[in-house]
């Protein structure tokens, strides 16, 4: 081997990693960037297990850090608790009737659709905008003591209002879908000639809340 061969041989060998060198992997973070990101990780990993912890039943202090974290889970939409539920509550569902100016029969636009194409995440996404629309409808009515105030129900019936030409005013309701009682879903099972339970019985739906009328035109 020569002497030039020889003197490449051995800078590769003695070049430290990360310096540009054959092989090595390129420079790293600097210090400052790599505590940075640590302290990132940290607080965030600390607003999940906030949000986690901090629902009912909870402790004071579980409580306080869920609050103190509040602006957090807001802006980033992470208020879940993603626990499971021993007695889960009412499922709102939002039903949009739409109203056409030539003459055609009124349509229903429901959240969440029962049949929707797709991945599974497209119907917790649906189950989401309900929900969302059912809490911003409370919370309007509670400040403003005018329920037809929420700004999500207005914001979905102009979104409605551009995909349906000719839609004159969308007219929104919120519904509950009830968790059926294990007694009924048990003697419904029992009697002669039962199949399945049906989940989407008309008894298993709260009477509609009335949001409001929202015209396409005009506004």
């Amino acid at each position: 081997m020569s002497r030039r061969a020889r003197a490449g041989v051995e800078s590769r060998i003695d070049a430290p990693a990360g310096d540009g060198a054959p092989g090595g992997s390129g420079p790293g973070w600097p210090p400052w960037a790599c505590r940075l990101a640590g302290v990132a990780i940290v607080v965030h990993l600390s607003a999940l297990l906030a949000g986690v912890m901090g629902v009912a039943p909870a402790s004071p202090l579980e409580r306080a850090a869920m609050e103190w974290f509040g602006p957090y889970h807001a802006f980033f939409d992470l208020g879940y608790s993603y626990r499971f539920y021993i007695e889960p509550p009412p499922t709102p569902v939002a039903v949009a009737t739409l109203h056409f100016d030539d003459g055609r029969p009124d349509e229903t636009v429901r959240l969440p659709a029962r049949e929707i194409r797709g991945p599974r995440m497209r119907h917790q996404r649906e189950l989401a905008l309900a929900h969302s629309l059912f809490v911003d409808a409370r919370q309007a009515k509670e400040q403003t003591g005018d329920i037809s105030q929420s700004r999500l129900a207005r914001s979905y019936a102009d979104r409605i209002c551009q995909i349906r030409p000719g839609c004159e005013m969308v007219v929104w309701r919120v519904v509950q879908h009830l968790i059926p009682d294990r007694d009924q879903v048990r003697d419904a099972l029992d009697s002669p000639g039962a199949g399945r339970f049906d989940l989407f019985d008309d008894s298993l739906f709260a009477t509609p809340e009335w949001i409001g009328d929202f015209p396409c035109h005009g506004r």
